[in-house]
């Protein structure tokens, strides 16, 4: 599947989630270890942004401040910074690399890592709100297809990923993808 079409089917399968999101919401825990819902979608919206602005040619940073505020408007800011990150790769390609503040990558990855952020986050979210949500299997394909290529150890020593809960080699690929990247499916 095209990363870029995986995106923008991450960011509308997640509006659904964001939509239930309450003031009240903001702080309960998420299953990010040491966030709270806020700070998971600034956390996610925060990547995306970063990602738009450095196919636009603009430096990567990690200095995004807080995008939620109380919550008011989040399912048109979600929307908003969807459609803005998804037309960001239309308009830049898959093409050459992408340069972050973590790290430089292939842009066919960075798309991939992009797809991730929104869809694996929007199954934390979620799970914060105990809300029903299944990942769609063809954009968990492209994300464990990523994560699955390289080793992982580094991630997991500096607490960008917990360690990998074990899962069947049969169980779906939704399954394997998010125990690859250290949560109970």
């Amino acid at each position: 599947m095209d990363p870029i079409d995986a995106l923008e089917r991450s960011w509308n399968d997640g509006a659904s989630i964001v939509s239930r999101v309450t003031a009240e919401d903001l702080t309960k825990p998420s299953t990010c270890t040491g966030w709270d819902v806020k700070q998971l979608l600034n956390h996610t919206l925060g990547e995306c942004q970063m990602m738009t602005l450095v196919n636009q040619g603009e430096a990567s940073s990690n200095d995004r401040g807080d995008l939620v505020g109380d919550g008011h408007g989040l399912s048109e800011i979600w929307a908003q910074f969807g459609k803005d990150n998804v037309a960001s790769w239309r308009s830049s390609g898959l093409e050459g690399e992408r340069a972050y503040f973590y790290g430089t990558f292939p842009a066919g990855a960075s798309a991939a890592i992009n797809v991730g952020e929104v869809l694996v986050h929007t199954w934390d979210l979620a799970r914060a709100l105990d809300v029903d949500f299944e990942l769609d299997p063809e954009l968990a394909t492209v994300v464990y297809g990523l994560y699955s290529s390289f080793p992982l150890d580094g991630m997991r020593a500096g607490g960008m990923l917990a360690a990998e809960v074990p899962v069947p080699a049969d169980a779906p690929i939704s399954e394997r993808m998010l125990g690859l990247l250290g949560r109970q499916p």
